[in-house]
Formats: C-alpha cells, structure tokens, sequence
C-alpha cells in the first residue's frame, strides 16, 4: 500500500544570481532530469490545486548560487532541498528563487528540490493554461500570449523551456468517481480513506513540459491495440460517458493515420496512443500520448477527423523532435498541418491531397498577410504570431513544396532519418536544413532561402515560348520567368517541371533548374509540341493557384479555387485547359485608358488537337482587386501572351450587389485575363 502523496518536484538548476542575467539565462544553465507532481485536484468549485512537485536537476556548471523554478499565481507553502527545509528562498509570483547548497554529497549527481503549493492556476490572455468546470480540470500545454510560449508553469514548478526535456511521474488526488489521465502510462492506482483515488501514471520518455498533462473528469474509456510497424501500440481514448458511441465514429480512421505516419516518418516511440475529451471550445493540444481533445469534435462524424490527425503527428514533429525556439514554431505547426494532408491523401486518395494542399494555399495566398499584419517569413517570425496563420498553413505549404523539391522517395527517407537523428531532442531551422542536405545529398540550401528565411512568395511562369519543325526532330524553347510577391529577392536553383503536350495530348514531363529572374531551355523531341505548362501537378506553392482538366466532349467545369468556370459547347478531339489565378500584377503593361488590378490575373493555358469553342466565367471581387469602383463600371481586358497589349473584351456581367459577381466572356479564348476600371 502506498500513503497518500501530495504534488512532489525534483528539480536542478544553475543560476548565478537573481539579477536580469540570471533571469534571462537560468533556463540554459541547469539540466533537469525528472520530475514527481503530487497533486490533489478536488477542489473544482474553488478552482484550486495543491500538492507538491520533487524536481531533480544536474547544473550545467559549478557556479550555482540559485535554483531558480518557474511556477505562476502560486502561493508557497514550504520548500526543501532533499530533506532540509529552506526558509530563505524568495518568491515573485513567477520565479522561485532556492539558494542552492554546494555541500551535495559525493554520491549525489543532482539536486533535488521538494515544492510545496497550492492555488487556483491561471489561464493565458489568448489561448491556453489550466481549465476547470463543475466536473473536469485539465491543462493545456502552450500559452499563445505568454513568454515563453511553453506553460507548464501554470500548474508546477519548472524549466519550462522547448528544450529542456525530462521524465516525469504523475500522482493526483481526485474524487472516487473520477479519473485522472495524465501523460505516459497509468502504472497503479490507491482508494484512499477520505473518499478519494490517486491514480499513479509514468512518462518513461524525456518530454519538454509543455507537453506534460493533466485532465480530471468522469471519464469512460474506449481500448484498442493498433498493430505498429515493429511493435503493438495500446490505444486509450478516455471520453465522456455520453460520447462514447460518438468517439468509435470520430476516431475511425485514427489507425489510417497511425499507419501514414509511421510509414511517412518513422516508428511510433511512445508507451501508448491517448486522446482524452476536454470542454474545450478552441482546438486542442498534442500533450504526449494523451491529446487533450475537444469535445465538440466528438460529434459521431468524420468531419473534424483532421484535428485529430494533426494532433497525432505532433508525436513526430513537437514531441519528438521539439522546435528549437518559438521563432522555428513552422517545425512543430507548419509539419502538423502538411500531415494532415498526407492523413487526406491515405483514407481518400491522391485528389483529395491535393484538393487539400489547393484550398490551403489559397487561403495562404489570401489571408496570412492579413491575419499576420504583412507577409512574413516562416523563420524567425515575431513572437505575437508564433501561432498565426503563417506558422501553421505557409510551413504546409513549405512541406509540401519541399516535397516536390526533393521527390517523394528521397524526401521521406530523409525526414524520418532525421527524425531519428533528433529524436527527443530540439531542433532549429538551420538544423533542419543542414541535416536534410547532408542526408539526401541535395543542397537545399536555395530552397530554404527561398521558401523559409524570406517573406513574400516567388511566382513562376512561361515568359516565351516557342516550338519550331525539324527535321527529324522538333525543337523547343522555354523561357521561365521568376516574378515576386512582396519581396525582393529572386530565388535560385528552383526545380521546376514543365510539362510538354504532343499531338495526342500526351504528357511529357522534364525538369529544370533556373535562377534569377528569368532563364531560357532549349528541348528536342521526336513529336510536334502543342503547348507548354508549368507545374501541372501543383508541386510548388507559389504566388498562383492553378488546376488543370481534360476534355474530349461537351462539358461545363468549375476549376477549384481559382475564381473561374467553362463551358465547352463545341469540341471536335480532345483539350487540355489549366487556369491559373496569378496572385501578382501582370508584367509589361502597356495601357493608357485603363486602370488594371495589381492583385491578380488569370491565364486560361490550353492545348487541343482538334478545335474547340467555349465560354469562359470569371468572378470577379472589385475590392479583392484593389479596384475603387462599383461592380457595374468593371471592364475585363485580354492579351494573348506577356509581349501583347491587353484590349478590353466583350463580356456580360451578373452582379452580386454592388462589390462583385459575374463576369462572361462567350467566346473564350487561351491567353491572359485581368480586372480593370476605365480611367
């Protein structure tokens, strides 16, 4: 039998004194290696936790004067180190400071410090901290305002810190009807006299804290053993009594993703798979091995099953290997979100990826620098945007153009070796860059200055294009051109495929690589070339959104996400068309009664070996385009290739209200579209 035990921390830390320097440094001087929370969390009317927590600590040097712990809104009820009480240790409400003894024994390699508190934890400004209900408390691990975003020490004292990992034991009190599940496995649990159960969980794994977790509820639990690629994983998803019918239609496809990813980057290290259900109504958080996941995304759907999904590959890219700093946040949250586009792309096929991949990168394109306050590079960004729109859906679509870059067979191989390779260890972008090139043997040095260190977006194009008879052989020669989207700085060895239409609309792909501004390819075929295309598997997320659609009868078709429709009322053989939102102005203007938008253009691209007649819908949003002026006073203006004068086109116009709505140009024709007023 074991006696009752209250929230117990062991924990080391260097610190030369309790000035600015010590504060700002004491994060990197000490080594912590485990931590014992003892808690007693019964108290859901007052809010209130107590307990204590035992942290044991190795300094990273021999000047130790403090140990210095971060633990908020607490209030203090004795410390110890090993067994001596300390009456002189100070106290601020965020920092704990225990002058440290140097008279530690021979045969001692740390020092433990022995916490006791109580209080009612506090919750972020934005998004985060220690919740509870009339019948639940959890945590949840990151504070979106706070500095650091790591909030471990909300609810016990620490280092709390991406970097600092360590193990963790798991001891809380709550009442007899209720579970406590926390990170790691549960190893025992004790009734108590007074009406109470301490239920005794073990995280064998060295986590940072701000993965550690806590969540306290009536809970029912649903059990399962997933079949891994080296060993059987136990799965535990503890719901709310009410929802478990619920739970087996939501997490159906949670093996699907467990296979992805294993497949994708590696083996699933951790002791067991644990959702637990929290009346959170903002998202969730990958705490290791138990996701504290909100229940109104246990609704007996499939309809939010890639928050789950995200959730799960944290234990990849978080947990596993841990971002460096808040400033490399796209490794955890960028990576999440490409995951759950490889999750569409195992349960649903490969359209659904890229439909997925699509309607991201739009909203990249259309709202991060809104969201953001302006265009941001995925490194480095400011701390108020550590968890905005530009971490989470510009770093997927940064993974998904590293993808293309690197060719799925290298690709994969190299991010799960170098997951192994960082495995419960904190890695930068640099690293990141550096380990991935030396693997693959890809100098991907370009790539990250390209898509990673640097705002804004390149955008890439055909320029000129022109295909000549020969004799056997037919000649080709393609000028790419490099625009930009809110930078100035022209990326290099950019690997582009361009794709090459014969006579029978067969698809011939090649590779290239250009720098700079502009460059220009010469091919050789044994066919005649009917027209040229960039990108036509949407490989690279740049300044465009593009698809593509062949036809060989009548048809109508709306291309997704790119604000444009046809109708195809004649077709004698078979056409290729590709449209393409073009999130720049158009290059070479040379118009004197028009005002054109600078935001975007269309190019309606295509190749047919017969003949085709059709109309062409485009919709059109007046402030979208930057245009000053009512729906009814647009004018939409065509020119066939970057050399020729747009000339504005005979179209008709369906508003909707005053803003946008309609535009219908009935004999379309490939080439360039763009918006415009007269002047």
């Amino acid at each position: 039998m074991r006696k009752y035990i209250f929230l117990s921390i062991i924990i080391f830390l260097s610190i030369i004194s309790f000035s600015q320097t010590e504060n700002k440094d004491f994060r990197k001087n000490t080594d912590v290696i485990h931590y014992s929370i003892n808690l007693n969390i019964t108290e859901f009317r007052k809010k209130e936790i107590s307990g204590n927590t035992i942290v044991k600590l190795s300094p990273r040097s021999k000047d130790v004067e403090n140990i210095i712990l971060e633990l908020l809104s607490m209030k203090i009820d004795s410390v110890f180190l090993f067994e001596e009480k300390i009456n002189n240790y100070s106290y601020n409400g965020k920092l704990l400071k225990i002058p440290c003894k140097h008279d530690v024994p021979d045969d001692k390699c740390c020092t433990m410090a022995n916490v006791y508190y109580h209080g009612n934890p506090i919750q972020d400004a934005s998004w985060g901290g220690f919740f509870f209900s009339d019948s639940s408390a959890y945590n949840m691990g990151v504070g979106m305002a706070a500095k650091p975003n790591s909030y471990g020490r909300v609810w016990f004292p620490c280092i709390d810190s991406f970097e600092e990992k360590a193990t963790f034991d798991f001891n809380i009190t709550v009442p007899r009807d209720f579970k406590a599940v926390c990170s790691g496995v549960l190893d025992s649990e004790k009734n108590n006299s007074d009406g109470t159960i301490t239920y005794f969980w073990k995280m064998k794994q060295e986590i940072p804290t701000y993965i550690a977790s806590v969540a306290v509820a009536e809970y029912d639990v649903i059990e399962s053993i997933y079949k891994g690629i080296k060993r059987e994983i136990p799965v535990s998803l503890y719901m709310f009594p009410e929802d478990i019918a619920g739970a087996k239609v939501s997490f159906q496809n949670l093996p699907e993703a467990m296979k992805v990813y294993e497949n994708s980057f590696g083996e699933y290290v951790w002791d067991r798979v644990g959702y637990v259900e929290v009346p959170f109504m903002s998202g969730a958080m990958e705490h290791v091995c138990n996701i504290a996941y909100p229940e109104y995304a246990v609704d007996s759907t499939l309809a939010l099953e890639t928050l789950m999904a995200h959730e799960l590959s944290h234990h990849w890219f978080g947990n596993l290997v841990t971002c460096k700093t808040s400033g490399d946040m796209w490794l955890n949250e960028g990576w999440a979100c490409f995951s759950e586009a490889l999750f569409k792309e195992q349960v649903y096929g490969k359209q659904a990826y890229k439909n997925y991949v699509r309607e991201n990168h739009v909203k990249v394109l259309t709202t991060a620098h809104i969201y953001d306050n302006g265009y941001r590079a995925l490194y480095g960004i400011p701390h108020e945007y550590t968890y905005g729109t530009t971490v989470y859906d510009k770093g997927a679509d940064v993974a998904h153009t590293l993808r293309g870059y690197m060719q799925d067979s290298i690709f994969f191989e190299s991010i799960r070796e170098y997951i192994k390779a960082f495995s419960y260890k904190a890695a930068s972008s640099y690293d990141f860059r550096n380990f991935l090139s030396e693997y693959s043997n890809i100098d991907l040095t370009d790539f990250f200055d390209t898509w990673v260190f640097t705002k804004g977006f390149p955008h890439f194009s055909v320029d000129k294009a022109f295909f000549t008879e020969g004799s056997p052989d037919y000649k080709a020669e393609v000028t790419i051109k490099q625009n930009l989207l809110a930078r100035d700085f022209y990326g290099n060895n950019n690997f582009i495929d361009l794709t090459f239409v014969d006579e029978d609309l067969n698809f011939h792909t090649h590779r290239i690589n250009m720098s700079g501004p502009d460059e220009t390819f010469g091919f050789t075929f044994p066919f005649k070339v009917l027209n040229v295309f960039v990108d036509l598997d949407e490989k690279i997320s740049d300044a465009t959104a593009d698809n593509y659609q062949i036809f060989e009868d009548t048809a109508s078709y709306d291309f997704p996400y790119t604000d444009f429709s046809i109708l195809i009322n004649k077709i004698k053989g078979k056409t290729v068309v590709q449209s393409t939102m073009n999130y720049i102005k158009p290059v070479n203007i040379k118009v004197e009664d028009y005002i054109l938008s600078e935001e975007k253009y269309w190019e309606i691209r295509g190749a047919t070996t017969g003949k085709m007649q059709a109309e062409g819908t485009f919709f059109v949003s007046m402030s979208e385009n930057n245009l000053d002026a009512d729906f009814d006073k647009l004018v939409l203006l065509y020119r066939p290739d970057n050399y020729s004068e747009f000339k504005s086109v005979k179209f008709e116009l369906i508003p909707y209200g005053n803003d946008e709505g309609l535009v219908i140009v009935r004999k379309l024709q490939f080439g360039q579209y763009v918006a415009g007023v007269e002047k």
